[in-house]
């Protein structure tokens, strides 16, 4: 192997002008070294100012301004779509309930005998409440109760086996069977059957057109008992201030700290008092189930207990307790038709659509390759205040990202820094880009390639840095490295003056903005320091950023970029198979989501050579809508689904391909180990 028309001589020629340069000429907008500049950037994009840089806060938007303020100051072109450097796209954030009118509620009882039916009105916020997770829309459905809406075929429970919820609104109990028993066959602690995305991609899969949820007694055991523990404290600490007082003699200080103990006492009185009447038969808020996603438009609700036990105990004789406690003590489903009840009603879930943008800096080359491109990219989003992604979900607390992925961004205008101090044009023109919405889906990347500022045929590489502010160990890992016939040498014989301990990934798929690139084709390198413990935590913070790490990358990086940008040739393109990735008990399928799709089913932004999906037809584009027996709405559908079946089964997909529903067949592999 060689690196063809590739003068290294000429390159590390270069390569020294370009240190000299920065050193001599400086900057009047940064720091005076390197280090200085990318500590700034990175504290500037971590601070608790940019709200984590999370899709929907102001905090985002000021992130953009800034990196786009500094690649005009760099000297990079700016001017590029609508006389700037923002390529916008839309995407859905969160949701927020409707107006009262649109939120109702109601149960119909139409008995066959033709005798007069009963309505039960129920009411928002006492009996009821719509479901973030859920989608828009009215209805008028027949009634199911499906015990904890559980399918798992390797435990042989299916609270769906056996009764047809197709076309009906099923009732669900939270959680899961036997709670808390070290011998239950779910396990102890929680297992992925209790959350309500499971919940709900299993009714989905079956047919139903809604869920309404209730709590198990279970969680209301445990809650009130917990409320009722917070209570008694509090009056324990309010008749001990009153025995105090008795106790000491009366002066100013003491009377203030007495009437502060009393009136703090009673305030957790009555707080702690209102959370035990509430924890006996909880409503639960908008969002607890998350905020859900446009492509979801069934209905969902959390009704209150009792509203749910009133229209079982009519229909079929029993109390929700008789059917819960049959589950518990049989370890078999208790699923059951609610014969002649209908709901009807209204679900009114708003969705915000916020405008994000890609933030795009270019420095253009001089010769017969100018209007070649080599993409130089980092993503600036990251999580805001937490949520579904959050390694530490219950905590709404600012997520700085300060690894993930400001030390990219700091080592991206770093790059575009070395590369114009050069002082003169390169061969090819480098395209700088700060993508957004890579944490949702690799958004971004995946906008810019469908509208691209340099023809994709013309751009003949892409260079990624995301989480480089870690440097431990001198340990660099290089994802991409077997994408080009050349990059393997190449990356060998730069490092020979800049001396990591390189951990070398060939395959150019992997979960960042690289992958998008060469999902088309497109050699990619990525250049990443390492997981650690703080990763989609609040705890990613500038203090614990390797500084000296992340200019190192960004020498490393630029070297890269500037030897590709000089060599003739353009790097050759290779196949790589995707790195094998532990899937537990779960078979191997072989595609990428587009997680940009917002319109019912699982549009496909990729297929993996040689993969299951390849080898049954699948190709890019297709929008998979029902898989097997079960339909598919979203991503988390397909992979519950997904998880139902075993390596070797022959799967049935329907598909929606150019306007047309077509069929095609898959022989599932077996899981990734």
């Amino acid at each position: 192997m060689h690196l063809r028309s590739l003068n290294f001589n000429r390159i590390y020629c270069t390569l020294l002008l370009t240190a000299a340069a920065i050193g001599i000429k400086g900057y009047s907008h940064a720091a005076d070294s390197a280090r200085e500049r990318i500590s700034e950037s990175v504290r500037i994009l971590a601070d608790d100012t940019m709200e984590g840089r999370g899709v929907g806060t102001a905090g985002i938007n000021k992130a953009a301004e800034y990196i786009a303020e500094q690649f005009r100051d760099i000297g990079l072109q700016t001017e590029i779509i609508d006389r700037g450097p923002f390529q916008n796209l839309s995407v859905t954030t969160d949701a927020t309930r409707g107006p009262a009118l649109k939120n109702q509620l109601g149960f119909i009882f139409q008995p066959k005998d033709g005798s007069v039916s009963r309505s039960i009105e129920l009411k928002l916020d006492d009996a009821f409440t719509p479901l973030a997770a859920g989608g828009s829309g009215s209805f008028d459905l027949p009634l199911a109760f499906v015990g904890y809406g559980i399918t798992d075929q390797q435990l042989d429970y299916d609270d769906y086996a056996g009764i047809d919820v197709r076309g009906k609104c099923v009732i669900i109990l939270r959680h899961q069977p036997l709670r808390g028993d070290v011998h239950s066959p779910f396990g102890a602690d929680p297992s992925r059957h209790a959350y309500f995305r499971t919940k709900i991609s299993n009714a989905y899969a079956h047919g139903a057109a809604a869920v309404l949820f209730c709590t198990d007694q279970y969680e209301i055991d445990q809650e009130t008992a917990e409320a009722d523990s917070q209570w008694q404290r509090a009056v324990e600490n309010l008749v001990a201030a009153h025995a105090k007082r008795d106790e000491q003699n009366e002066d100013l200080q003491a009377e203030s700290a007495y009437r502060a103990q009393v009136n703090l006492a009673a305030r957790q009185i009555e707080i702690f008092n209102r959370q035990l009447i509430e924890a006996r038969d909880p409503l639960l808020a908008f969002t607890r189930a998350g905020s859900g996603s446009p492509d979801r438009k069934m209905p969902i609700f959390h009704l209150r207990r009792n509203a749910i036990n009133s229209i079982i105990s009519q229909a079929i004789g029993k109390e929700l307790a008789e059917l819960e406690q049959s589950i518990d003590e049989t370890g078999k489903p208790n699923s059951h038709l609610l014969t002649g009840w209908r709901v009807e009603g209204e679900s009114g879930v708003e969705r915000n659509v916020e405008q994000i943008r890609n933030v795009i800096g270019i420095l253009p080359g001089a010769g017969p390759l100018s209007e070649e491109a080599i993409v130089i990219g980092a993503h600036y989003d990251h999580l805001g205040y937490g949520g579904d992604s959050s390694a530490s979900p219950g905590r709404r607390e600012i997520h700085n990202g300060a690894d993930d992925n400001a030390s990219g961004v700091a080592a991206l205008l770093e790059i575009a820094r070395r590369l114009v101090a050069i002082g003169r044009p390169l061969p090819r023109k480098i395209v700088f880009i700060a993508f957004t919405g890579e944490e949702r889906g690799l958004l971004g990347s995946a906008h810019y390639l469908k509208d691209p500022v340099v023809p994709l045929k013309q751009t003949i590489a892409m260079l990624n840095m995301d989480m480089v502010g870690r440097l431990r160990d001198n340990k660099l890992i290089v994802h991409g490295t077997g994408t080009a016939e050349e990059f393997d040498l190449l990356i060998e014989r730069l490092n020979a003056g800049h001396n990591f301990k390189i951990v070398k990934k060939p395959s150019g798929y992997g979960p960042s903005d690289h992958a998008s690139f060469y999902e088309k084709k497109i050699p990619a390198l990525h250049f990443f320091t390492g997981a650690h413990q703080d990763y989609h935590r609040p705890e990613d913070d500038f203090e614990k950023i390797n500084i000296d790490g992340i200019e190192r990358v960004s020498r490393m990086v630029a070297d890269a970029t500037l030897a590709i940008a000089e060599t003739d040739a353009r790097p050759a393109y290779k196949k790589t198979k995707r790195p094998k990735v532990a899937g537990g008990r779960w078979p191997y399928f072989g595609s990428r989501p587009d997680y940009g799709y917002e319109k019912t089913g699982v549009r496909l932004s990729g297929v993996a050579p040689g993969s299951p999906a390849e080898r049954g037809g699948l190709r890019e584009g297709d929008v998979m809508v029902r898989f097997g027996d079960a339909d598919i709405a979203t991503v988390t559908d397909f992979a519950q689904v997904l998880g139902r079946h075993k390596a070797g089964d022959k799967v049935e997909i329907v598909i929606e391909r150019d306007g047309k529903t077509e069929t095609v067949f898959v022989i599932l592999d077996p899981p990734r180990k």
